[in-house]
């Protein structure tokens, strides 16, 4: 799932909401309605963030039960876990990482298209992130790398090592109390960086490339 080297492709139904919901509508010349009502600017992208967010976790959700049911149906799940097969227990651990990785993945998201004056822009703008998202899963598979130090608090990486450890038995409270902390602080950073560019009278009425 986020163990493998292809990670946030199981969120990628979320980036379309995300550029429709902010540079779709900067090209549809509704975003200035949205901006002249009598509502904060932060309780509007607030609104967009948990649409994008339940996109991303309903996208990511069905990837997981697509997987799980293959890797039943296979009998695949002894040849990848060894003799310590899938419990409940770390379907729930997975599925919290999920939400936690959507969490992240939204803010990020939000940022990238708010600075984009087109939908076209705005694709240009994630290039760049949905070819770096290969890089997590290839780090996490690396041979005796461990979840210490600066992974802890690395953005994506900490996420999908702390849920290979804890798919292998050995993830600690301490460890995922860092990464889930780090990764909060980063998608709160997140947000207020868009809520500043959201709707901005610069990039509002600015020409399009």
């Amino acid at each position: 799932v986020i163990t493998s080297p292809r990670v946030l492709p199981f969120f990628t139904g979320a980036v379309y909401p995300a550029i429709d919901l902010t540079a779709g509508e900067r090209e549809r010349g509704t975003l200035e309605v949205l901006v002249a009502a009598p509502i904060p600017r932060l309780s509007v992208l607030i609104a967009k963030y948990v649409a994008v967010v339940s996109v991303a976790l309903l996208t990511a959700s069905v990837n997981l039960l697509a997987m799980l049911i293959t890797l039943w149906a296979g009998g695949l799940s002894g040849l990848l876990f060894g003799s310590g097969s899938l419990s409940p227990t770390s379907i729930l651990l997975v599925f919290a990482l999920l939400i936690l990785f959507a969490a992240f993945f939204s803010a990020v998201l939000l940022v990238l298209t708010s600075f984009a004056r087109s939908f076209k822009e705005a694709q240009a703008y994630l290039i760049p992130l949905m070819l770096a998202s290969f890089a997590p899963g290839v780090i996490s598979l690396t041979p005796g790398l461990q979840l210490s130090g600066p992974w802890l608090v690395a953005p994506l990486v900490n996420i999908v090592m702390l849920s290979r450890d804890l798919l292998d038995g050995k993830g600690t409270a301490a460890a995922g109390a860092v990464v889930v902390a780090s990764t909060g602080l980063y998608a709160i950073v997140a947000l207020t960086l868009a809520s500043r560019v959201f709707g901005s009278e610069t990039v509002l009425y600015s020409q399009s490339v």
